[in-house]
């Protein structure tokens, strides 16, 4: 009797049950979990190009910007435009007053006239000396000296033209004007207020374009060395999704970050990108050739190390695996798979090794 219910309490299947360590459910048949196939979906081992990616922040800047100063000291008489004006190059932003420039001109002007008038004497008493000298009417000590008056009075010319180009150039500087198209998007001066060489008048920018500026790791910079575009997602604009160019990865490392920098330039033609703002910037790797990569899906970690599922004969086959690089959602596999073999891409959960499966259509 007792061999009896013995026997009844350990039937093969609780057996296989307890071997794996799952005790049966309540009310559960153990019968019907171990060999009622477990639906899955499937995916086939096979060689692949990654395309990997460094995902990193970025700061938008302004393609160009300036701070314009004043280079004559004077007051200030009109602000020509206003904050956010957009302005083309070399239009004038403040105008100074420029009574004082108008005087100093003119009378390096009439300096200029006073010293040709000298040098032209002195060329023509240079004339009527050497037909002196050549009678014998003056000495040779006096011919020095009128060649002398020429030289000086020659230079004097050249120096008054100095000076009246610098009073033209002064008079000009009256009139602060913008280095390049863009917006005015600060004007730090008033109508009245009195400026000295060097102050600040306004501030302009340029964002026609934008400049992202990053930073990636020593090997992810290694990598990107032949990178040509970026993919850029900006929060601040709800989630807008912007493309660029990779203009440089450089090779001297930021001393304050210790990573190197990224440059990349975004074409804005709706204006919408503000400096400061900060971007999700995606920029790909040089593709990389695999020889056996499945779907990121199949590979899970159990017991510390990878492993997959592997569909043999109807059964779910568990199989340690060594994986490497990453990409379009593939994972490149090192050992532990060849190259047409078939993974379970969904419904590891439910798996043991060795149960039975069936394949879901469309796998």
């Amino acid at each position: 009797m007792t061999l009896a219910l013995f026997a009844a309490a350990c039937s093969p299947v609780e057996e296989q049950a307890e071997a794996r360590n799952v005790a049966p459910a309540e009310g559960h048949n153990p019968a019907a979990a171990l060999y009622t196939p477990v639906e899955v979906r499937v995916a086939t081992v096979r060689s692949a190009q990654l395309r990997q990616q460094a995902t990193v922040p970025g700061v938008i800047e302004a393609f160009r910007k300036a701070v314009v100063a004043a280079e004559v000291d004077a007051r200030v008489a009109i602000r020509s435009v206003e904050p956010g004006d957009p302005v083309q190059a070399g239009q004038p932003l403040v105008l100074l007053d420029d009574e004082r420039a108008r005087i100093a001109r003119d009378q390096a002007a009439a300096e200029v006239r006073r010293s040709e008038a000298s040098a032209a004497q002195a060329d023509s008493e240079l004339v009527r000396g050497r037909d002196l000298f050549a009678r014998q009417f003056i000495s040779e000590d006096r011919l020095d000296a009128l060649r002398f008056a020429v030289r000086r009075n020659r230079a004097q010319a050249v120096a008054a033209k100095a000076q009246l180009e610098a009073a033209q150039r002064a008079l000009a500087d009256t009139k602060v004007r913008a280095p390049f198209a863009g917006t005015a998007e600060q004007l730090h001066v008033q109508a009245g207020d009195y400026v000295k060489r060097g102050e600040a008048i306004a501030t302009v920018a340029d964002f026609s374009r934008a400049r992202v500026r990053a930073g990636v790791t020593a090997s992810e910079a290694s990598r990107l060395s032949g990178a040509r575009t970026a993919e850029l997602t900006l929060d601040a604009l709800g989630g807008r999704r912007l493309s660029g160019r990779v203009q440089s990865v450089a090779r001297l490392s930021d001393p304050a970050s210790g990573t190197y920098p990224v440059e990349i330039w975004v074409e804005d033609p709706e204006g919408a990108l503000r400096e400061g703002m900060v971007a999700t910037v995606h920029v790909r790797y040089a593709a990389v050739d695999s020889p056996a990569s499945v779907p990121a899906e199949a590979v899970f970690r159990r017991s510390g190390a990878m492993h997959v599922f592997v569909v043999e004969s109807q059964r779910a086959q568990l199989r340690p695996v060594r994986t490497g690089r990453t990409g379009d959602g593939q994972v490149e596999i090192i050992d532990g798979l060849a190259a047409g073999e078939t993974v379970v891409v969904d419904g590891q959960f439910a798996l043991r090794d060795g149960a039975q499966v069936s394949v879901a259509s469309g796998s």
